[in-house]
C-alpha cells in the first residue's frame, strides 16, 4: 500500500501534533507540516494528501489581519468538506471549520475554559466512527480556549452536521460534517509537556482568570496516562479512515491495531 500523507497546519510551533503525531507515526502515516513558524506556505489544495489536520493557536479565529494565512486555511477546510477528505480540526481548527460551514464563533460569554474538563458524548456520538470511542460517561481532556463555535447549521454542501460532544462550559465540543470531517474544540492531542509549555509561556494570563499555572501544569502531567488511554482510540479511529476509508474503519470497529 502506498504510504498515506497527512497535511498539518501548525499555527504556532508550541501547538504541535503531540499525541496525534505519535499515533500517526506508529501507523506509518507521513506528515507534512506547514505554517508561519515553519516557513512553509499553506498549499492551494489537498490534492496530494490523504488527510488534513488543523491545530490550535493563540490567534482569534476571525483575525485575518493579524494571522493572514487563516483565509487559506478556511479555503482548504471548505475543500475538505466538499470532497470529504478525512479532516480533524482541533481547538482553533474546530473554530475555523465552524466558520467555514456557516456557524458562528464568539468569545465564551462565561469566560475561558482552561484545564481538564469532562467531554460528554451526545446520543449521536454512538453512531459516529470516531467519537463512538468516547464512552457515555465521558472522558477528561485538556481545554484551553477563549472562543467557541455556536449556531452550526444542519447541513453544509449537502453534508449533515452532527453535534457529537459537549462540556459543562462549552456546548459544542465536537461536531462532524458528513462522514469524514471533524471539529474538536478540546485538545485530544495534549500531553503533560503541552500544558507545561503553554502554562510557562504566559502564566499571567492564567492568573488573570483565577488559575494557578503550576497547579494546572501538575494536574495535566499527572493525568497524562489517562489522557493517552482515553484519546488514542479516538485518534486511531480517525487514522483508520485516512488509511483505509470508512469501510475499513467500520470493519476495525473504528480503530487500528496499536503498535
Amino acid at each position: 500500500m502506498t504510504q498515506r500523507r497527512v497535511l498539518v497546519v501548525e499555527h504556532e510551533a508550541d501547538v504541535d501534533l503531540a499525541l496525534i503525531g505519535q499515533r500517526l507515526d506508529a501507523h506509518g502515516v507521513a506528515v507534512h507540516i506547514v505554517g508561519p513558524e515553519r516557513g512553509v506556505e499553506i498549499p492551494a489544495s489537498l490534492d496530494e494528501f490523504d488527510g488534513f489536520v488543523v491545530l490550535g493557536g493563540r490567534m482569534d479565529p476571525d483575525d485575518d489581519a493579524g494571522a493572514p494565512w487563516l483565509p487559506a486555511v478556511r479555503a482548504l477546510l471548505g475543500e475538505a468538506v466538499r470532497r470529504q477528505v478525512p479532516t480533524m480540526g482541533v481547538c482553533l481548527g474546530a473554530q475555523l471549520l465552524g466558520m467555514t460551514v456557516g456557524g458562528t464563533v464568539r468569545t465564551i460569554p462565561a469566560g475561558p475554559e482552561v484545564g481538564l474538563h469532562l467531554m460528554e458524548p451526545t446520543a449521536s456520538a454512538a453512531a459516529d466512527p470516531v467519537l463512538r470511542h468516547l464512552p457515555a460517561p465521558g472522558r477528561r481532556a485538556l481545554s484551553w480556549h477563549w472562543w467557541e463555535v455556536t449556531d452550526l447549521p444542519e447541513v453544509c454542501d449537502g453534508h449533515p452536521i452532527t453535534h457529537l460532544a459537549a462540556s459543562s462550559a462549552c456546548p459544542v465540543q465536537a461536531f462532524a460534517v458528513g462522514e469524514r470531517v471533524w471539529g474538536l474544540q478540546f485538545h485530544l492531542e495534549a500531553l503533560g509537556r503541552t500544558a507545561r509549555t503553554w502554562g510557562a509561556s504566559n502564566p499571567q494570563r492564567l492568573v488573570d482568570i483565577g488559575l494557578d499555572p503550576d497547579a494546572l501544569i501538575r494536574s495535566v502531567q499527572c493525568a497524562e496516562p489517562e489522557l493517552v488511554a482515553s484519546w488514542s482510540p479516538v485518534i486511531d479511529a480517525w487514522i483508520a479512515i485516512v488509511v483505509g476509508g470508512p469501510d475499513r474503519a467500520r470493519a476495525d470497529n473504528g480503530a487500528l491495531t496499536t503498535r
